[in-house]
């Protein structure tokens, strides 16, 4: 099981007995779709080569990334960050490119860290 897995079972559970403590044990449950917000969930990869400066920035959570969202991204090692707004919705599992941001390039195999906000 991975780890975004077991993160949504232990938010679950924790709404679920929150839930009962609030009933006041009468086994009444009221859940409010607005307790329980899921931040969206982006990550960001090198662009293919030996010495990539492009990245591509990916949707990892199950919902739209809509058009307007910021993305903050960087690489750590080449001391390389920036921000991307979304110009079009970007559904999950799907990336969108950004070339030559990164000055100098950087060598193929380092960490892209990225945060939808």
């Amino acid at each position: 099981m991975n780890l975004t897995k077991i993160a949504s079972v232990a938010i679950a559970a924790l709404v679920l007995t929150t839930t009962f403590a609030q009933a006041g044990g009468n086994g009444t449950i009221v859940l409010n779709k607005d307790v329980l917000k899921l931040r969206p969930v982006a990550a960001c990869q090198l662009g293919s080569g030996e010495f990539p400066n492009d990245i591509f920035i990916t949707n990892k959570g199950a919902g739209v990334l809509k058009t307007g969202q910021k993305v903050n991204w960087s690489v750590p090692f080449a001391n390389a960050k920036g921000a991307y707004v979304l110009t079009a919705d970007l559904a999950p599992s799907k990336s969108v490119f950004l070339a030559d941001v990164i000055p100098g390039s950087v060598e193929a195999g380092h960490d892209c860290k990225a945060t939808a906000l």
